[in-house]
């Protein structure tokens, strides 16, 4: 998987210097500054570490001259600029020897100071499926079903991941209070929202001849009482609550076999059931990845002086972690320019409800500002 390689820099370099309070313990109290102050010097030393490495690369230039003679020449080639005293301050403490000598010592410490963030989930509810408005003639029953079946093997899946928490469906009457109100009883981080209607044949497939449709069976028998080879439309999108912002979405086109008209509540042939969890097992891989690649990041508010983060106990938080602060942007860049290490800030989590915890500041830049930041576990 593509986890973010600056993230595993910092756990590595979480060995440099000697910690007493760490990200992987739990527990209440106050922050040890001295600590929490070597333990940022180390992420930003690593992130420095990073950037030196990846924009340094190595160039292997070949020709053969008028002669015919064969010419090689290597060159490293950087592009990386420091600017500022702060950067060239850490670029200079990695090279003091002592460093070098810390590292070893701390080696067969490295577990148990720092955790991934594996143990921590992204809680998340599916809202209500979206229906087509008018009636589908032949495929009422079988949409209705099929949204059924997916909402219900989609929950099963995030109660069922190692990193994901399904909440509680909400039920339609809740779900248009929470659309009025903008209040969301029992919140989640994420939402996702599943949508079916009748789809589209592919331009290559050859449609299936209903069997007694032929001139002699209609003669003698009628027409056949069955419903016609069909196609649904499937499309589901995952949002994060407090932006907005659709993280992921996917669609899928399935068929709808030859079925038997009945006006009855009748279970989904068979095939169409194996369609749609081969699609759910498709989705799920996908989510899993996205998961396991993109670090869990909680979002900041400021409530009466107190600053927030939009996770708690369902998102496998506890009093006594240590979450770093930076700008959300920076995220899906990478890219932290020269300068942007200064506003980096460590925090730590003082107390926590399930789906919210305060947290207060512990080292690096104050925590004067929390718009467009985000907490970060180490």
């Amino acid at each position: 998987m593509n986890r973010l390689d600056w993230f595993i820099g910092v756990l590595f370099s979480g060995a440099l210097l000697p910690l007493t309070s760490v990200a992987g313990s739990h527990g209440a109290g106050n922050p040890d500054f001295s600590s929490d102050q070597s333990t940022l010097v180390a992420i930003k030393e690593a992130l420095v570490s990073e950037a030196q490495a990846t924009e340094s690369k190595v160039i292997n230039t070949s020709w053969l001259d008028a002669q015919g003679q064969l010419h090689e020449s290597l060159m490293v080639q950087s592009s990386m600029r420091v600017r500022g005293i702060q950067v060239q301050r850490y670029l200079d403490e990695i090279q003091k020897p002592r460093v070098e000598i810390a590292l070893n010592d701390k080696q067969g410490l490295l577990p148990e100071c720092f955790i991934k963030d594996d143990h921590l989930r992204r809680t998340v509810r599916i809202l209500p499926a979206e229906m087509p408005q008018g009636a589908v003639t032949g495929l009422d029953q079988t949409l209705a079903a099929s949204a059924s079946l997916l909402s219900s093997k989609l929950f099963t899946y995030f109660n069922e991941s190692d990193y994901w928490y399904g909440k509680g469906q909400l039920h339609k009457t809740g779900h248009y209070q929470s659309l009025v109100s903008g209040i969301r009883p029992n919140p989640a981080r994420f939402e996702l929202v599943v949508a079916v209607t009748k789809g589209t044949k592919p331009k290559d497939h050859k449609k299936k001849r209903v069997p007694g449709s032929d001139p002699v069976s209609l003669f003698f028998r009628g027409k056949p009482s069955v419903f016609t080879e069909d196609w649904m439309f499937m499309a589901v999108h995952l949002t994060k609550v407090k932006t907005g912002e659709v993280i992921w979405s996917a669609t899928s086109n399935i068929r709808v076999p030859l079925r038997p008209v009945t006006y009855t509540s009748q279970q989904l042939p068979d095939a169409m059931m194996s369609q749609i969890q081969a699609v759910v097992n498709d989705w799920a891989n996908t989510l899993d990845e996205y998961a396991m690649c993109q670090p869990v990041n909680f979002q900041l508010t400021e409530t009466d002086g107190r600053v927030e983060i939009d996770g708690g106990i369902t998102a496998g938080l506890a009093a006594g972690d240590r979450l770093l602060v930076i700008d959300g942007e920076r995220i899906p860049s990478r890219v932290l320019e020269p300068g942007t290490l200064a506003e980096l800030s460590l925090a730590q989590v003082v107390s926590v409800e399930a789906d919210s915890a305060t947290i207060q500041y512990a080292a690096g830049a104050q925590l004067t500002d929390a718009t467009g930041k985000v907490a970060l576990p180490f």
